[in-house]
């Protein structure tokens, strides 16, 4: 993981630092103002990452095209004046603002507006997307400007952004996200929610009905290689790419054939193998240690789910 902390009330040094992190780009405190006081803490890994960022006065920043990168801004107070693309939207903590890399942004941050920004690789979006399509897209990828964050998909979304500034925040060999199969599964995911979340250019083909002409076949051989894989670090997008079908055809399929989504049958398989690992596991063994192994991130909710499958906590089946 990539870590980056700066404090500095210097303008010209806030303006070097941020561009290092992000992009170079103009930097004015608004008049009368002579200084800033930057506080920004930054951390990446598998292609997404989490900036902290509070200028802590009143600044204008206008950045060329960002290129090789997407950008959700989140204010956690105060607003931000944000133009993108000719078009224009105030972001407050309910709103966040969404940059593309292909067009320049003019933003004015109000004073006592600090920003949690997530970051994804260009490249990344555009592997997630190809997977969720279940082809390579024909165009960039061009996000609405403005993102409604109360939303029940935006709100899901958000709790994956915490989750991963929580664990980016964590010291080293001591977060989840150390291990690269997990940190990139889990950027995967992120960013795949993101597209399913929030409208962009290929939003309406994400949503058509995607008939299959033989949904039961799919699936069988999905449950195959599910089965077969679940160990690895597999993903539904992966699945799909490699039935060469979209991730929503394959979803369709799972849900008219057994009521379910791929997510929850390989979640489902992950979980079984994790209670046959614990009754096996030796002396010493650890719950967590075994969850990682078998690609569960988030740990309170594998306890959870772990309960409700098989009546009891992880922990206590490890103990039998």
């Amino acid at each position: 993981m990539d870590a980056v902390t700066v404090r500095t009330d210097d303008v010209d040094r806030a303006r070097a630092e941020v561009g290092r992190v992000f992009c170079p780009h103009r930097l004015t405190p608004d008049s009368g103002v002579r200084s800033v006081r930057l506080r920004m803490s930054a951390r990446r890994t598998g292609g997404v990452g989490i900036v902290d960022l509070d200028y802590g006065r009143a600044v204008r920043i206008q950045p060329a095209p960002l290129e090789t990168f997407y950008l959700v801004q989140i204010p956690r107070r105060g607003g931000t004046v944000v133009r993108h693309a000719g078009r224009t939207v105030t972001s407050t903590p309910d709103v966040a603002s969404v940059l593309s890399p292909y067009d320049a942004s003019d933003m004015h941050w109000s004073e006592g507006s600090p920003h949690r920004i997530f970051y994804a690789d260009r490249r990344t979006v555009d592997r997630e997307l190809a997977r969720l399509l279940g082809r390579p897209a024909d165009g960039p990828v061009r996000f609405d400007i403005g993102m409604i964050m109360n939303t029940p998909a935006a709100t899901a979304w958000r709790r994956g952004v915490e989750f991963l500034a929580d664990e980016l925040s964590q010291p080293t060999d001591e977060s989840l996200l150390d291990h690269p199969q997990v940190a990139g599964r889990f950027a995967q995911a992120l960013v795949g929610q993101l597209l399913l979340a929030h409208r962009h250019t290929y939003t309406d083909l994400l949503t058509e009905p995607a008939p299959h002409p033989t949904p039961g076949r799919l699936v069988r051989r999905a449950r195959t290689l599910i089965r077969d894989h679940h160990g690895e670090a597999l993903t539904v997008g992966e699945v799909a790419e490699a039935l060469r079908v979209s991730v929503r055809t394959l979803q369709d399929c799972f849900r008219r054939e057994l009521q379910t989504t791929p997510t929850a049958y390989l979640r489902a398989c992950r979980l079984d193998a994790v209670h046959r690992a614990l009754r096996a596991a030796g002396p010493g063994a650890s719950v967590t240690a075994i969850a990682v192994q078998h690609g569960f991130a988030h740990l309170g909710r594998f306890a959870g789910e772990y309960r409700a499958r098989f009546g009891e906590s992880p922990s206590t089946t490890l103990r039998r």
